[in-house]
This record gives C-alpha cells, structure tokens and sequence, in this order.
C-alpha cells in the first residue's frame, strides 16, 4: 500500500483524472438503480429505490467503520496516509496547488453557510415547508455531526508548507468533505425531482463530480489525510440518506391522512 501511495503522490494530476471518470461512472450507474421508471407501478419504484439507499447506506457506515477502527489501530491504514501525505508534499507542482486551492473553496464552511441561509430562505418564501426542514437537517446536522466526531478522535493534520491552503483544528473526518457532499447533494435532491428528465442525470453526475473533485483537494493540498475524506464522504452520505428516508416517510404518512 505504501508504495501505491508513493506513486499516486508522483502522479496527482493522472488519478484526479481517473477519480473523475470513475465518480461520473459510478453517479450513472447509482442514478440509474434509483431513477423513476415509468412503466414500474409506484409501490415497485419507491421499493426499489428503498433498498438501494438502505444498502448504500449500511456500506457507507460499515466502510466509515472499517477507516475509524484502522485509525485507532494504527496499522497499514495510518502508514499508507503518512505516505500519500509525504509523497504529494515532494512531487507537489505549484500551478497545480494554485488550482486546488481555487477548488478547494467550494467546500469552505463559510461560503456554505452563506448558500445555504439563501436555499433555506428560498424554499421558507415558497412554503416548501418538508423541504426546509430535510434541507436544514441535511445541511447543519452534517455539520453538527462532523463537529462531534472531529472531537472523538482527535486526529492531527498532516504538515504542510507550501501556503496554497491554510486549515485548523482536527483532521478525522474532513470538515470540507462533509460540507461539500452535504450541501451539493442535498441542493441536488431538492433540484433534480423537479428538473426536466433529460437533465436529472446529469445533474447527478455533475454534483458527484464537484463533490469528489473538492475531496481530492483537501488531500492534494495536504491538508487532510486520505482516510479524512474518505470517512467524511461515508459517514455524511449515510446521514443524508437517513434524512431523506425520514422526509420521505413523513410525506407518505401526510398522504395517508
């Protein structure tokens, strides 16, 4: 492992590449287990989609797991993260750091807040009252949830030097990771079901990208660890899912009376 992690450190530019074709790989696939068929009766799709959330969900947690347990060991996991972090460090092109760090922004916590306060106003000023609620129970209990397990483990950041990016506090889980797939991905469910169907695949595609893309920079620019990202996105996709199966419930008991 340590030596795959040498060679993604000498090669930064070729796996952000791959990472982006396999994330859009993946956001297709995922998109097309879960969209609306119209042919399939509703009780068959909403049970489809069901399933395919709850199983996404229980790996998403079980691999959050598996990354916690290996930080608290110590072992390979650790070793392979120290080894990408030194790796990047020694082959880190400045041009490309500048380009991270302008990524990297779409993930800061502050300019989330501030987009997210103007969605939440927006869908408060349409009286999408169910949408409001997910939204803010997405968003800031992402957050909420990110901060209390910063706390728990207490993980230091890797040492960087280069001045591309500047980051405090602890490192496991990523705070911009969790940010990032919160906001992005909850502004895409609210988006996608009303989007012309034509356009919702790619709306998909295009949020998973963005949200992966912002990932990797944090790693790039050495200011989070591999397995910080990685968690983040894992723990913060099974919240989301949890949030919008409880929406989705709620909507179906209003129906019923």
């Amino acid at each position: 492992m340590v030596e795959a992690a040498f060679w993604i450190g000498r090669h930064p530019v070729a796996v952000f590449c791959l990472l982006m074709g396999a994330t859009a790989l993946l956001a297709a696939l995922g998109w097309h287990a879960v969209r609306e068929v119209p042919a399939a009766p509703t009780r068959e799709r909403r049970r489809r989609r069901t399933r395919v959330a709850w199983l996404c969900a229980g790996l998403s947690l079980a691999l959050f797991g598996a990354l916690a347990w290996g930080l608290y060991r110590d072992g390979a996991q650790v070793a392979f993260d120290d080894a990408l972090a030194g790796s990047l460090a020694q082959h880190a092109w400045p041009a490309w750091l500048r380009l991270w760090a302008l990524l990297t922004v779409a993930g800061d916590r502050n300019l989330l807040i501030v987009l997210g306060a103007c969605v939440l106003a927006v869908l408060l000023l349409r009286r999408r009252w169910a949408d409001a609620l997910v939204w803010v129970a997405g968003t800031a209990g992402a957050g909420v949830l990110n901060i209390v397990l910063k706390a728990a483990f207490a993980r230091a950041r890797p040492q960087h030097g280069h001045g591309y990016a500047h980051a405090e506090g602890w490192s496991f889980p990523s705070g911009h990771a969790t940010g990032a797939m919160a906001f992005y991905v909850m502004l895409a469910y609210l988006l996608v079901r009303r989007a012309p169907p034509g356009w919702q695949g790619a709306m998909v595609t295009g949020t998973a990208m963005l949200v992966a893309a912002v990932g990797y920079s944090r790693i790039v620019l050495q200011v989070h660890y591999f397995s910080d990202v990685v968690a983040a996105f894992a723990v913060t996709f099974a919240w989301l899912v949890l949030c919008m199966a409880a929406r989705a419930w709620a909507c179906r008991r209003a129906a019923q009376g």
